[in-house]
């Protein structure tokens, strides 16, 4: 006998009702792991309950969440969760991508690996929580968005009724051809404004990698950074979407494996169990220097970039490099 997709998907939703049954705190995505399928296809199953399939217009789509006011912005990777609480103001087509800047805001996204969307409503402890969440052809999430106490949740209803897709099944058929791009091979698209050029260029091969710092090391130039109030910029990507924060971090907090920046409008939370280290990388573009720190994986991939506040006319901050050799030198590796 054939089996439907409709009777797949009503059993995965019941296995999943299951599970949190006998595990009422565990995450979608760690829900999704254990299940053996993916974050989406899983979320997928609720639809016509408490998600909605949206429509693939993501440029409209993103447009009009700028009528929001403030949400939180979320772009992870496996072992780094970066979440920014601001506006999405100025929206950008640019080629392949679509630039966002805000007050507190600023995303490259590469939509053309998107493949499904989600509006969700979440139960919590206080309260339901509401989000759109995309993700790629794998399943995996690129980039969500949560509504914060001061975003508008009728404008929020009224986005979801016009980009409501006609497909309402639990069922999310996911494509199995080609691989996923490298987040890397973003980087020399001449798409890209200079501003994003720069900064992923420093995970090319253009950049040379002039020192490493160990993970000991690396907890204390953060806690520098923190204490100095020195401006910098923190990257977070996968390969539909890159988060950035410019400006200073402060109150820093370690939880078990995760290492957290836990300020008010900007987090970071990164596993220091699957951090093997970080390497300085040095390259020149447009004439200035450029010096970044890439923390690595036990593969090498690069989990989360920070560099020094940067000045269009003057360049990197001297202090910003100055720190970040020393902190080579002493941190080993």
């Amino acid at each position: 006998m054939t089996k439907h997709p409709e009777s797949s998907a009503d059993t995965l939703k019941q296995a999943w009702q299951d599970l949190r049954a006998d595990h009422p705190h565990m995450r979608i995505r760690d829900a999704a792991a254990t299940l053996g399928v993916s974050e989406a296809e899983l979320l997928a199953t609720d639809c016509g309950n408490r998600v909605t399939r949206l429509r693939e217009y993501w440029p409209a789509l993103l447009g009009a969440v700028g009528t929001l006011g403030p949400v939180m912005a979320l772009t992870r990777n496996a072992f780094a969760v970066h979440e920014k609480t601001g506006l999405y103001e100025d929206i950008c087509p640019c080629g392949d991508f679509i630039l966002i800047t805000g007050h507190h805001i600023e995303l490259c996204l590469s939509t053309g690996v998107w493949h499904s969307g989600f509006a969700v409503m979440e139960e919590t402890h206080l309260g339901p929580r509401h989000s759109l969440q995309f993700f790629d052809s794998g399943g995996e999430a690129v980039h969500k968005i949560y509504l914060t106490e001061h975003s508008d949740a009728g404008l929020y209803r009224r986005l979801i009724d016009i980009f409501r897709a006609d497909d309402q099944s639990p069922h999310l058929a996911l494509p199995t051809d080609g691989p996923k791009p490298a987040l890397g091979a973003i980087a020399p698209s001449k798409d890209l404004s200079e501003h994003w050029r720069r900064l992923l260029l420093a995970d090319t091969t253009e950049a040379a990698v002039t020192g490493r710092i160990a993970v000991p090391a690396l907890r204390e130039l953060m806690q520098q950074l923190a204490e100095l109030m020195l401006p910098i910029q923190v990257l977070v990507g996968n390969p539909g979407a890159m988060q950035l924060h410019d400006g200073p971090i402060q109150n820093l907090k370690i939880t078990g494996p995760w290492f957290n920046v836990l300020d008010r409008d900007f987090n970071l939370h990164l596993n220091e169990m699957a951090v093997a280290g970080a390497d300085i990388v040095q390259l020149t573009c447009k004439q200035q220097a450029l010096t970044g720190l890439l923390i690595r994986g036990q593969n090498q991939q690069t989990i989360a970039s920070v560099f020094g506040g940067y000045d269009e006319t003057d360049g990197e901050s001297v202090f910003w490099r100055d720190l970040l050799l020393a902190s080579a030198v002493t941190g080993g590796s």
